[in-house]
């Protein structure tokens, strides 16, 4: 195997991980390609935690690194004015020192005041948010909120993410909402939903984000809702009758089912 197709699979198991989990993605890959794979992990997890704009810890407050706030090798913090590299496994900020070149205008102050007020009260998890200015084009912000609930001794972690961008000149608010839940006590049960968001003629860009979201999440009720209601009752009635559990081994083609598949290969 090519040092470019193991990197490109590694990235790819990385890429798949659900976020809380990635200390326990690392310690397998180890056990599995060894220490040599050790620097084309870590490579894959830092992309990962920018791609996914996770949280850090900075002394003590969780900020969230992206693209949108890194600078050569490390990142910057505009509101506590810090600049830190980070250990990417273990999502803490190393090497922190004062930083000044990058603040909040007073358009996007206001923002960041709104954003604390609505996550304070609409979030039950591990809330972070950020208002990074976008260097290259003044007039935009880029708009990150992360809430996360990781409960590994029951089993279950769980994450929200959503990304925008809001251009101050057009009132323009473009982005994505991304919802995921991993469950994992006698199974591996993984459920994810996305949204797109794009709404013009904005008056108030926290209140227009407020509305996407709420709206979202009404969605996904309706749609746990029909999914207990309708195709998971469905599911049961096509499940055995036996009350006994089903045998994934050797014995599979006694089943109905598998002898239908192996006829059918």
């Amino acid at each position: 195997m090519s040092s470019t197709t193991f990197e490109s699979i590694i990235s790819q198991i990385i890429a798949d991980s659900p976020s809380g989990e990635i200390t326990e993605v690392w310690n397998d890959l180890i056990a599995i390609a060894g220490p040599s794979a050790k620097d084309a992990i870590l490579d894959s997890i830092e992309q990962y935690n920018i791609e996914n704009t996770v949280p850090v810890d900075i002394d003590g407050k969780s900020v969230i690194i992206s693209s949108y706030n890194k600078e050569g090798s490390k990142f910057y913090d505009p509101i506590d004015h810090k600049l830190f590299s980070v250990d990417h496994l273990n999502r803490k900020g190393l090497d922190i020192e004062p930083y000044n070149s990058t603040t909040l205008n007073a358009v996007q102050q206001t923002i960041l005041e709104g954003l604390q007020n609505y996550t304070s009260t609409n979030f039950p998890g591990n809330v972070t948010l950020a208002v990074y200015p976008i260097v290259e084009e003044p007039a935009k912000v880029a708009i990150i909120i992360v809430s996360t609930k990781y409960n590994p001794s029951n089993f279950w972690n769980g994450d929200w993410r959503s990304e925008y961008i809001y251009d101050s000149t057009s009132k323009e608010l473009e982005g994505k909402i991304d919802v995921q839940a991993h469950y994992y006590e006698d199974g591996n049960v993984r459920f994810k939903s996305a949204k797109e968001v794009k709404v013009s003629n904005l008056e108030d860009v926290v209140k227009a984000i407020q509305e996407e979201e709420e709206n979202f999440e009404r969605n996904l009720d309706s749609s746990f809702s029909e999914l207990n209601e309708k195709q998971f009752k469905t599911l049961r009635r096509k499940l055995p009758i036996t009350r006994s559990k089903v045998n994934w081994g050797k014995a599979i083609g006694s089943y109905r089912l598998g002898r239908d598949a192996a006829q059918g290969n």
